[in-house]
């Protein structure tokens, strides 16, 4: 961006600190803008037809919120929550629609972030048909781990996770009862061990074996 375009985004942006499950956005709200994660994450959710809360996906430093309802001029059709301790600017709708407008490199680029979002929502869907759900959760607790996981002394991976189980479930589209039985046999089978919302994974390289023949599929 020019010296004129940083300025503008500099003065308008609006950053403010997050405590960990406090909304960033609810459903039905106007869109007044985009958020971008500094630091943290945040959690995006959607109601189901039975009225529960459905964890959709989580959003990571360098990640964007709330880009659709702007283009659309729509309102929220999701809420957002911060995952943890985060910080999260905020960008109006009309400081945002003057940039792209300024600047077709930077739409160019934004579409590209729509589209990767667009492609992960994709393998995800593809991963729900095709994959059985000890295998989803796999994918889901590597994800994690990479990122919220740390080595320890003996060379385990140690990971305090996030979210609930019930979360869990959901992002992998399976009940909460299916869940447990796969965390069972995942700790019959020696891969890993879960107490609260701890894991260890005592060979990290457990999880990759897990999912080997899905990446080759």
């Amino acid at each position: 961006m020019s010296d004129e375009e940083l300025n503008l985004l500099t003065q308008a942006k609006k950053c403010r600190k997050y405590h960990a499950g406090e909304s960033i956005f609810a459903i039905g709200e106007p869109s007044h803008g985009v958020y971008c994660i500094v630091s943290g994450g945040a959690a995006v959710r959607k109601i189901d037809a039975a009225g529960n809360s459905i964890l959709l996906h989580l959003v990571y430093p360098g990640g964007t919120l709330g880009y659709r309802g702007v283009l659309l001029d729509e309102e929220r059709r999701s809420s957002a929550e911060a995952l943890g301790p985060s910080k999260i600017c905020f960008i109006d709708r009309h400081t945002v629609q003057t940039l792209l407008e300024r600047n077709p490199t930077l739409g160019q680029q934004f579409l590209r972030r729509v589209v990767t979002d667009v492609d992960d929502a994709h393998d995800k869907l593809v991963r729900n048909a095709t994959l059985s759900n000890r295998t989803k959760f796999v994918h889901l607790l590597l994800a994690l781990m990479n990122r919220h996981g740390r080595t320890a002394t003996d060379g385990s991976r140690v990971m305090e996770l996030p979210l609930s189980r019930r979360d869990l479930a959901s992002m992998i589209g399976a009940r909460h009862e299916t869940l447990s039985r796969i965390i069972g046999r995942l700790e019959e089978d020696g891969v890993a061990r879960f107490s609260g919302r701890t894991v260890c994974v005592s060979h990290p390289t457990s999880l990759l074996h897990e999912i080997r023949p899905s990446l080759l599929d």
